[in-house]
């Protein structure tokens, strides 16, 4: 295994549990009402982001596995590294008003960052697939 292939894969499980993560919050945010002392009438809203978001990012782990373990497979990964950056981005865009500006557009720009490692990784495992066959 190639070390761009085992590179995704850890970034992949990390996705994996970021997902989890951010369900965990999203179901608990609405389940203890929270989210409202923090969104203000925008809980619900931020709710389905961080949920729909941890959707997207356990997804993008599952492909990112498959796709490390089987390059043929990797395109998958790709295309949901570049759906996770844009819901990142949605996040954030959406969240913004909560957190004065600040605290979110760090947070957001680590993971974006993140999400286009991720994205880049897949694309090097693509080309390493090309040039195998």
């Amino acid at each position: 295994m190639s070390f761009t292939r085992k590179t995704l894969k850890i970034l992949a499980l990390i996705y994996f549990v970021l997902g989890i993560a951010s369900l965990v919050i999203g179901i608990a945010g609405i389940a203890t009402g929270k989210l409202e002392s923090t969104y203000g009438s925008n809980a619900m809203l931020a709710a389905a982001v961080v949920i729909a978001k941890g959707l997207i990012d356990l997804a993008a782990g599952v492909a990112g596995i498959k796709g490390a373990n089987k390059p043929s497979q990797v395109d998958g990964a790709f295309k949901l590294g570049i759906v996770a950056a844009i819901a990142t981005i949605a996040q954030a865009v959406l969240t913004l008003p909560a957190f004065g500006g600040d605290a979110i557009n760090y947070g957001a720009f680590v993971i974006v960052v993140y999400d286009l490692f991720f994205v880049q990784q897949a694309h090097a495992i693509k080309a390493e697939n090309k040039d195998r066959l």
